[in-house]
């Protein structure tokens, strides 16, 4: 007959078993929030969450954005994505994934993809899970794109008209070469500020560039006269003068001369002949007049 032993206390080991258990549950439960939240927070997402591998594998798809996908989850699913998408535009995907799994940093990018008969534009974030697989959070960016392009077509029409209007003010204040030492300047259409300071600029430029000795201002093709028109006949005389040109103003009318009489111009020096012809036969008389002299 054998004798068994005392018996053993197994309370200690229970006890154990029984905080274990415990901790087991906690952690279940905070895993349990974890993940509630989580999908709360993924619900309230509007934009597309992929996770993929190396090679472009699709491997989770969030039901975040289902309409932005380029195709449904399903078809989507395990593939990679030159199967599902063209060469280029998977190459350029796998080339931002290959950077941020070699960098073990996040890469943003910007792309577009046809979707549902229509470009849509998306702004991209791949943060790297782990060596071979990373995260894609693509935003749909399209509405932004279309605002960012309609702004640069707004800037591009406003510098060709800046560009047309450029060349339109210089069109109408050209200085003519009538020879080595007369120039003309006709001016068409009523003169505003801009005009004036081309004018400015233009005989300023074209008297020193040729030494003209004579430089003629026609204004017969001015519809009115203001001050803004006698004033830029005032100053244009006064820049030919300190050039060294005399002037020669032709085709004046009586409105044009009040104007000038009424700004108390003083003219002095300048030449008034009828037409832009009388004009340039004065020149070229006074030119031959001088050859003739030396």
């Amino acid at each position: 007959m054998t004798e068994s032993g005392p018996p053993q206390d197994n309370s200690s080991e229970f006890a154990g078993l029984r905080a274990r258990v415990a901790e087991l549950e906690a952690e279940i439960a905070v895993l349990r929030r974890s993940e509630a939240e989580l999908r709360a927070m993924f619900r309230a997402m509007t934009d597309v969450v992929l996770v993929m591998d190396r090679e472009g594998r699709y491997l989770e798809i969030a039901e975040t954005a289902p309409d932005l996908l380029y195709r449904p989850s399903t078809e989507l699913l395990g593939k990679h994505m030159h199967e599902v998408m063209s060469a280029e535009a998977a190459d350029f995907f796998l080339t931002h994934i290959h950077q941020a799994l070699e960098r073990q940093r996040v890469v943003s990018m910007d792309y577009s993809l046809p979707i549902e008969d229509q470009e849509l534009w998306f702004s991209a974030n791949i943060s790297p899970m782990s060596d071979d697989t990373v995260i894609l959070v693509c935003r749909n960016i399209t509405e932004r794109k279309r605002h960012e392009q309609l702004l640069e077509d707004n800037l591009r029409q406003e510098e060709l008209l800046r560009i047309h209007e450029s060349a339109l003010i210089q069109l109408s204040t050209p200085l003519i070469p009538i020879s080595d030492s007369i120039v003309v300047m006709p001016l068409v259409g009523q003169l505003d500020p801009v005009r004036a300071e081309q004018i400015m600029s233009t005989m300023l430029q074209g008297i020193e560039r040729s030494r003209a000795r004579f430089a003629i201002l026609d204004v017969t093709g001015i519809p009115s006269a203001d001050e803004v028109t006698a004033d830029t006949l005032v100053r244009a005389t006064r820049v030919a003068q300190l050039l060294g040109a005399r002037v020669i103003l032709t085709g004046i009318r009586p409105d044009v001369a009040l104007a000038l009489m009424n700004l108390r111009a003083d003219l002095s020096g300048v030449i008034v002949r009828g037409t832009l012809q009388d004009g340039i036969r004065y020149a070229h008389a006074s030119e031959s007049a001088r050859e003739s002299e030396s």
